[in-house]
């Protein structure tokens, strides 16, 4: 009954962990009065950022050179130029004009060239970035819009563009750059384009620069980089300090309907090694709205940063500069971090941006003496084949870590990495002999189950000796009583003449823990399910399920229907119900007792109702993963007769004085069975680890147990 207990303790566990977690979001969200008041400067911004996102792309693209003369109002830098006219007497940077005839533009590399693998619109506001477009996915399943991200939400302001220049510090005095219109320098290509835009004091120029130059298919990046180079050129007749805040990546979509699956990752060097790190957007709160990433808690120095959802993500990469390559991570970046804009709402409304702040860097005069600040810029998926090659996986990337950044929690130490990469290359081989991700999964669950199967028996046989044994236990505790020290030493001699080991029992719950684990975790983040039906074969589709990333949702509802404690419920999906019948007649196979004593049977009893929970944990999981389960519980209950029955039958012919044999031994084991000097073999492998564990709890049960 030790398994049982661990069960029922496991599945209240999970249930009181989920409905804890949706308890305090419900009350949260009751209790406006709980979040934190917005700071005077924290509303400047917002004001500053609604007023800017009013613009038009039609005024934006038509500001005369007047206006780009008079500089930028004071924005989100704390700019001091609205000062000018309270400070007649000193001259002040501020953006001073360009040429009438060469207006603003915004410009689209890679759009016409199928050789690069996206598309780069690039915006004159702060030279940044309007949007990405990934050309060999889609947004929707079986639909041809393609997936665009890196674009602002309505309910962003403009001073968060993808990438822009937000301000420039020369010599102490912000400048606001992320509303200057940009003009762009020499001529545009279909590959690259650089952006300009001059401040100036007096007769003193500093030239800020930002180049964009996109990569093909047949670069070792796979067309998924975009090289990205922030230049300062001083034009005066002095030394300059400049000091740039630049913006980070903004959020990919939500990919998931259960859980928000945006994150911000950051990879640091340790020694060699790319240690990756990952915060959800659930963990930025009115408490703690912004996050500095510069190091992390071991204080190991930051290699790079962005955004990531569980299918995609934009990392920037700042590389070292020229004179500092013996370096792996920029010495010249100051600050990078990750703020929420709206900490108070609920989790999946919450929108992070983040900001690459420099140190003070020392600009001489000439054209020679210009500084360079080259970063690399991923945009693509997080596609094994992707972020897995040779170039992604070496350090200084090491993208391949973000990975394993979507199963937080128990997902990130109860299992291994080789065991998920293999689990994965299973589905893939099954996917390529059956052309069907859900019969691939289908034959995962046979393989695992094959495998495990001679645990699974010995747990079986375990529990079967556990049960028959009831009795003598409760015969056992009425004779000792409160003597615990007399009823352990009792029990342990018991289970020694009935040749039973106790450890057995729990044994191959744990080994098949870490299995289940990496199943989960291959599962929730393969790529290749997004957008994978089940049982489609052209027109014909035996079966309503379309994506295999995303909850079945047989019936879809218009609208969302609410649920106590926060939950939702938008389609009637019928895996997870399936989930429940088999979990329940599963537990119907479960080994009794012949002779259950009052506290088995409520134990059996809550064990029925435990069955309930697994349609509220599963219910927005993805279809994948709840068709796993419910095979591996469907064949389990076949495999859970057929060892019972063997049992029966072998009990039956014990009493007969007949003996059955499994299975004749094979070659190998006629071989082996002894050495040269008639020696028994030693078994290797699984089986000789669970010899070991078996002989080792047999020789643990004539010690006396520790008070």
């Amino acid at each position: 009954m030790d398994t049982r207990r661990l069960i029922i303790a496991m599945a209240l566990a999970l249930g009181f962990m989920f409905a804890w977690e949706a308890f305090v979001r419900y009350q949260w969200m009751k209790h406006p009065e709980w979040q934190r008041p917005q700071s005077t400067e924290e509303a400047n911004k917002g004001q500053a950022g609604t007023q800017s996102a009013t613009q038009s792309a039609a005024e934006s693209a038509t500001r005369s050179a007047a206006q780009v003369a008079a500089g930028p109002a004071s924005g989100p830098a704390g700019s001091m130029t609205a000062q000018a006219g309270t400070m007649p007497s000193v001259a002040l940077w501020r953006v001073v004009g360009a040429p009438s005839s060469a207006p603003p533009m915004g410009v689209i590399l890679g759009s016409d060239d199928k050789t690069i693998p996206l598309v780069l619109a690039v915006s004159p506001d702060g030279a940044g970035v309007d949007s990405v477009t990934l050309k060999d996915f889609t947004k929707e399943v079986k639909k041809p819009d393609p997936y665009v991200f890196q674009h602002r939400m309505n309910e962003e302001p403009a001073y968060v563009r993808s990438l822009a220049t937000r301000w420039v510090k020369i010599d102490g005095q912000a400048v606001d750059l992320w509303s200057a219109a940009w003009q762009v320098e020499g001529e545009a290509s279909a590959r690259s384009v650089t952006y300009f835009v001059d401040v100036g004091r007096g007769e003193a120029v500093v030239r800020v620069r930002r180049r964009y130059e996109v990569t093909t298919r047949g670069d070792k990046g796979q067309g998924y980089e975009v090289l990205v180079t922030q230049s300062f050129e001083n034009r005066g007749g002095s030394a300059v300090k400049v000091r740039a805040m630049i913006n980070g990546p903004l959020m990919p979509i939500r990919e998931l309907d259960n859980w928000d699956d945006r994150q911000v990752v950051a990879g640091y060097w340790d020694e060699g090694v790319v240690t990756v790190g990952h915060n959800t957007v659930s963990e930025f709160t009115p408490k703690e709205t912004s996050k500095e990433l510069i190091r992390n808690k071991a204080g190991q120095r930051l290699l790079w940063a962005g955004m990531s959802s569980v299918y995609f993500e934009a990392i920037v990469r700042p590389d070292p500069m020229p004179e500092h390559r013996e370096s792996q991570w920029p010495l010249y970046m100051a600050s990078v971090k990750a703020e929420a804009l709206n900490p108070g709402d609920e989790s999946d409304k919450r929108q992070v941006v983040m900001t690459f702040e420099t140190e003070d860097l020392e600009v001489k005069p000439g054209a020679g003496s210009a500084v360079s600040l080259p970063m690399r810029v991923f945009f693509g998926p997080k596609k094994r084949s992707v972020v897995e090659s040779a170039y992604y996986s070496a350090a200084p990337l090491g993208y391949d870590g973000t990975l394993r950044t979507t199963s937080s929690g128990c997902g990130t130490w109860c299992t291994f990495g080789w065991l998920i990469t293999a689990l994965v290359g299973l589905l893939r081989g099954f996917q390529f002999v059956l052309r069907d991700w859900g019969l691939a999964i289908i034959a995962l669950v046979v393989v695992v189950r094959v495998v495990l199967h001679p645990i699974t028996k010995r747990s079986q046989i375990s529990m079967q000796k556990m049960g028959k044994m009831g009795p003598e236990m409760e015969k056992l505790k009425k004779k000792y009583g409160d003597d615990k020290d007399e009823l352990n030493k009792a029990m342990m001699s018991f289970y020694k003449e009935q040749g039973f080991t106790p450890i057995l029992g729990c044994l191959p719950m744990f080994l098949q823990m870490p299995i289940w684990v990496a199943l989960w975790s291959a599962l929730q983040n393969t790529f290749e399910l997004r957008h994978s039906p089940f049982l489609w074969f052209g027109p014909v589709h035996l079966t309503w399920i379309a994506d295999l990333a995303k909850p079945d949702a047989l019936v879809k509802f218009p609208h969302s229907v609410p649920l106590p404690f926060g939950w939702h419920v938008s389609a009637i999906n019928v895996l997870p119900l399936l989930m429940a019948v088999v979990t329940w007649v599963s537990q119907k196979y479960q080994p009794r007792p012949p002779a259950m004593t009052p506290e088995q049977e409520q134990q059996q009893k809550m064990m029925q109702y435990t069955s309930l929970i697994f349609p509220l944990l599963f219910y927005s999981m993805p279809a994948g993963l709840n068709l796993y389960y419910v095979t591996s519980m469907g064949l389990g209950i076949v495999e859970s007769k057929r060892i019972r029955d063997h049992i029966k039958e072998q009990e039956e012919a014990e009493k007969a004085g007949r003996v059955i044999i499994d299975a004749k031994p094979t070659r190998a084991k006629k071989k082996g069975v002894k050495d040269g000097r008639g020696e028994p073999v030693k078994k290797t492998g699984l089986a000789g680890w669970i010899e070991k564990v078996e002989q080792y709890a047999k020789d643990q049960q004539g010690k006396k147990p520790k008070r």
